[in-house]
């Protein structure tokens, strides 16, 4: 089950990212996120609350992402609401491998498609192979490889929504 986030859910958003900062850390993945850019002070800047959903198993929260209707950083060129696009998707640890994040992006598709949108975007690490080919299996083709701000390598990536399966 995915449910849209709250101010009472600003926790649980916290922890499943910093979650995820530590296993990279430990693991030695390159990566944006650290600790004080998980937490909602530094979110906030960015993002709305309403922008987050969590995933949830019996009750307890294992994934998050956040959906914008623009994203002036990476795609400039795209006008304000013709795309949806992801960003901090994290999975806790205790559930990694178990389907979560392609729970949550057939969520983001249904909701595009709720919205008439026909593709979401988003942008990861260049050097996240295993990242990389999670979206690409979810539909996502990478579109363009850049560094920005002179040392984050990144990869673009698009799904069209109107070509996946309409009942995910």
């Amino acid at each position: 089950m995915v449910k849209q986030a709250d101010e009472y859910d600003i926790p649980i958003i916290e922890e499943i990212l910093l979650d995820a900062v530590n296993w990279m850390s430990k693991s030695g993945l390159q990566n944006q996120w650290n600790e004080s850019n998980v937490k909602w002070s530094n979110l906030s800047k960015f993002y709305k609350i309403n922008n987050f959903f969590i995933a949830y198993q019996n009750g307890l929260p294992t994934a998050c992402m956040a959906l914008t209707d623009y994203d002036p950083t990476y795609w400039p060129n795209i006008p304000k609401g013709e795309s949806l696009y992801l960003h901090k998707v994290a999975v806790k640890r205790a559930f990694a491998g178990k389907g979560f994040s392609k729970e949550l992006i057939n969520f983001a598709k249904k909701l595009a498609r709720s919205y008439s949108i026909n593709a979401i975007r988003l942008n990861c690490n260049q050097h996240r192979n295993k990242l990389r080919a999670v979206y690409e299996n979810e539909g996502f083709i990478c579109v363009e490889e850049k560094t920005f701000f002179e040392k984050h390598d990144t990869a673009l990536y698009v799904c069209n929504v109107k070509d996946t399966n309409p009942l995910l």
